[in-house]
């Protein structure tokens, strides 16, 4: 059963108890009131027919010589009851001898005696004849004589009035109960409306479709309920989405590095086969042995990346005690830099090297092997180009240090731009490995940038050069006055 319905149900049920309780507290206080005056005119006319029978009883008694005869008494209740419309009534003599009676043939003689029994001024109600009856005993004032006057008095009315009044508050109440119902029903349903929009929601995200939303915007209870839904919905969406990226990249990443790995194996194993086989010439063996070389340094160098990555991975991002910050200069980092890319590749590419003066607190081995791998790739970008050149350089930009390193080579097609710091990606693969790329350069610098609260940004244009820029905050004066006052 729906809620809704459960709601509704519910009130129909307080509302049929609220109109019944009412509804029947009413009526019964109007037949209460109704009774009640019906008794007290009874009574009253029962007491002066009382006092009409003993006067004619008293009036008789001196015509008779003063004698009170059973027959005269039964005559004058005669008399009277005939005179009188509509009286109905019985005498009894001596508590159980009953003289006369016109009493309706429905109203019993035990019924009669069980009234008598009761006592005076006690009543009774009894139904005869289709007919309620209410019976009242008084006694006779006549002396030495036990006598005592039963009256019926025809009530019909009175219970008539109270089935009426039950009859009409029954149909009322079916009505409002009706009403009631229905607008208990819109009202459940008007409330419910988000509940069922919160399970359709819910659903369907359990199927998989973690777009829904519940978007219901009321000021209750339920509204926060929807808000708080949704936010927890777009925060699986957020956390699926980077399930799936990560599951994407580490296959991306088993798959490339498998594909690393075994190029140059191969390789290696078939000349390593080819020497072994047979004699070969000196110039076979040679080539044999230096592209056995040459594989054997890529593979060598790969997996020094690879460690160098794993190592960092295990540091925290921002944390100030997870890499050794110092004062480093442009000048004296490029310095650096110059002789050791004149000394591994003097014949390459040429770099012009533009310093602005900036000193940054940064790991100074960390930010010289970022440099390094941003020139290694803006080389291998140029190569073949003859007008081909890497620029690096540094400049203050308010209170930050800006790093780049510009190249004027074949550039980064803009679909490739936000994955080109996965491990293992390479835009274009075989002249990567041809330069002795293996795609993990790039990754190595995103991290090391973000262990220094920073990232890598990429601007590139296809057949025109990129440019990779690093932004560090540079070194405050107070920070070079401690710096100044540790070295004394």
């Amino acid at each position: 059963m729906k809620f809704s319905t459960k709601l509704s149900l519910s009130f129909a049920a307080l509302l049929a108890a609220a109109l019944c309780a009412v509804g029947l507290a009413m009526v019964g206080r109007s037949f209460a009131d109704g009774m009640a005056s019906a008794e007290e005119t009874f009574s009253a006319r029962q007491y002066a027919e009382k006092y009409s029978i003993e006067n004619t009883i008293l009036t008789q008694l001196g015509t008779s010589g003063g004698v009170y005869t059973t027959s005269a008494m039964s005559s004058a209740v005669q008399s009277f009851a005939e005179q009188t419309p509509g009286s109905c009534m019985a005498l009894y003599l001596d508590g159980r001898n009953s003289v006369y009676s016109n009493l309706p043939q429905g109203i019993s003689r035990t019924d009669q005696l069980a009234v008598l029994e009761a006592g005076t001024g006690q009543s009774s109600y009894l139904r005869a004849e289709g007919q309620t009856w209410l019976l009242l005993t008084v006694p006779l004032n006549i002396p030495g004589v036990d006598a005592v006057l039963l009256s019926a008095y025809d009530v019909t009315s009175v219970f008539a009035s109270r089935d009426a009044q039950l009859t009409a508050w029954f149909v009322a109440a079916v009505v409002v109960l009706a009403a009631g119902a229905g607008a208990a029903g819109a009202v459940s349903r008007s409330l419910t409306r988000p509940l069922t929009r919160l399970q359709s929601a819910s659903s369907r995200i359990a199927a998989g479709d973690y777009t829904q939303r519940t978007q219901v915007s009321t000021d209750d209870e339920i509204g926060a309920l929807s808000r708080s839904f949704d936010e927890m919905a777009g925060a699986v969406e957020s956390r699926i989405a980077a399930l799936d990226t990560n599951v994407r990249q580490q296959k991306d990443f088993i798959a490339a590095f498998t594909h690393e790995i075994k190029t140059p194996m191969t390789s290696m194993l078939g000349y390593a086969d080819l020497m072994r086989a047979k004699p070969q010439s000196a110039e076979t063996q040679r080539e044999a042995a230096n592209y056995i070389f040459r594989e054997t340094h890529r593979l060598e160098e790969l997996s020094r990346k690879l460690l160098a990555l794993m190592g960092l991975e295990n540091l925290s991002d921002g944390e100030e005690s997870a890499i050794c910050k110092a004062p480093v200069t442009d000048r004296a980092l490029f310095a650096r830099l110059d002789r050791a890319m004149q000394t591994a590749a003097p014949e390459a590419v040429p770099i012009r090297w533009q310093p602005g003066g900036c000193t940054v607190l940064a790991d100074a081995a960390l930010l010289d092997d970022l440099l390094r791998n941003l020139i290694l790739n803006a080389r291998r970008a140029c190569a073949g180009k003859p007008d081909g050149c890497v620029t690096v350089s540094c400049r203050a930009d308010g209170a930050d240090a800006v790093f780049a390193v510009q190249d004027n080579g074949c550039g980064i097609p803009a679909e490739d731009l936000p994955r080109v710091v996965e491990p293992f990606y390479m835009v274009d693969k075989s002249r990567a490995r041809a330069g002795g790329g293996s795609g993990i350069g790039l990754t190595l610098c995103q991290r090391i940038a973000q262990l220094h609260g920073s990232r890598l940004e990429f601007a590139s244009t296809v057949g025109q050069g990129t440019t990779v820029s690093l932004r560090l905050p540079l070194q405050s004066d107070l920070q070079r006055e401690e710096a100044d006052h540790a070295s004394e």
